[in-house]
């Protein structure tokens, strides 16, 4: 099974105003990726990767909710 770190830079507010909160993921000592989330939308950036999946809270809502 793969060994996963997450490692979370905050802004200094803890309420998410005009700074992302990002989550950088890491699996088996390997960058995946970073997650950001803001306000209006959360964004993955996969490694390399310059331009992010952005979904709004309300499409990700929708996306988790079919999971169940």
């Amino acid at each position: 099974m793969a060994h996963h770190e997450v490692e979370m830079s905050i802004p200094t507010t803890k309420m998410v105003l005009h700074a992302d909160v990002v989550f950088e993921v890491r699996g088996d000592d390997e960058k995946l990726g970073e997650l950001h989330v803001s306000q209006g939308t959360i964004d993955w950036f996969p490694r390399h990767a310059q331009i992010p999946v952005s979904l709004t809270w309300e499409q990700f809502d929708r996306i988790m909710s079919e999971r169940r």
